[in-house]
């Protein structure tokens, strides 16, 4: 049976069954789904119970589709859940909050541990990691990050809350060392950094761009970083860079080194980057975002071979 099947017959369960029976129903077959799942069954208790009062039946629901979640089928919840947009809404809350603590949440070890050496060359500023706490913590963070993007590419709308700890909490995941969470959570930071909530995070947006090109000898994290600082450029339209901090070498350095030292894909994507930011500049300064000390010199110190000022 479908879930087009099962959704027929809980319709006519719903107009032909009393409202106790139903329910007796519904907690029979969520017990059964617990051992067994099967999309159909799942359509029926999903629709006996979404729109009634049994907020007990409705978390042991829930609680069978976040495990579904977990187990890689998120792509299975989003679907089932489409038309029943408050039940997502509780899930979407939940992967927050997963997101978010990720130990907590696992109830394991925490993934990463401060390195105890003083040896700079192996300081990375990610820690070592124990590999089978890392698996398991990483593969849940996989499976939520993946849920939230199926949940946003589907059509749902985030509540304002939880589009602000998503999003923080996919930075955050950009930092993970197993490459598929990473590169989930990016795909993630990547669907909001048009929103609002990047508008609000822009200092945090920074502060990860710094954090992930300078970590040393994970060029993952370093590729994921100056790919967001790109994405964050492109999206000058509908964010406010206004507040970006161009002041001093800390921003341009990155690129010229970049620039000087990087391979292919790397020096391609930091002169784009560096285009888009002495547009931006240059941007700032024509309508007086950025001051003038009365000497006609930028309070912006640019380096010399891109100061905007003198380039014009």
């Amino acid at each position: 049976m479908s879930q087009a099947s099962g959704a027929q017959t809980a319709g006519v369960l719903l107009k032909t069954i009393p409202k106790e029976q139903q329910l007796a129903i519904a907690r029979e077959l969520i017990i059964n789904l617990r051992s067994k799942f099967d999309v159909a069954s799942a359509s029926v208790a999903v629709e006996l119970v979404a729109d009634g009062n049994d907020s007990i039946l409705k978390d042991e629901l829930l609680d069978v589709l976040k495990s579904r979640i977990e187990k890689g089928t998120p792509d299975e919840v989003v679907t089932l859940l489409a038309s029943f947009p408050k039940l997502l809404d509780q899930l979407v809350t939940l992967a927050g909050q997963h997101l978010e603590h990720p130990v907590d949440s696992a109830a394991i070890e925490p993934i990463a541990v401060a390195s105890e050496t003083t040896d700079p060359d192996e300081q990375t500023g990610l820690g070592r990691v124990d590999p089978n706490e890392q698996d398991a913590t990483s593969n849940l963070l996989l499976q939520w990050l993946r849920f939230v993007k199926i949940a946003i590419s589907a059509g749902h709308p985030l509540q304002q809350e939880d589009e602000k700890i998503l999003f923080t909490s996919a930075l955050k995941s950009l930092s993970n060392t197993d490459r598929p969470t990473a590169l989930a959570a990016r795909d993630l930071v990547f669907l909001l950094i048009s929103s609002p909530v990047a508008q609000q995070s822009l200092e945090a947006v920074q502060a990860t761009i710094t954090t992930l090109i300078t970590v040393r000898d994970a060029k993952l994290q370093q590729t994921l970083g100056y790919a967001l600082w790109m994405r964050l450029l492109a999206a000058s339209d509908v964010v406010d860079l206004s507040r970006l901090d161009l002041s001093g070498d800390s921003y341009w350095e990155p690129l010229l080194s970049g620039l000087r030292d990087g391979d292919a894909e790397r020096r391609k994507m930091c002169l784009d980057i560096l285009k888009r930011s002495v547009a931006l500049a240059i941007e700032q300064e024509r309508i007086g975002a950025v001051a003038r000390i009365e000497s006609g010199k930028s309070i912006i110190h640019y380096p010399q071979s891109i100061d905007p000022v003198s380039s014009r």
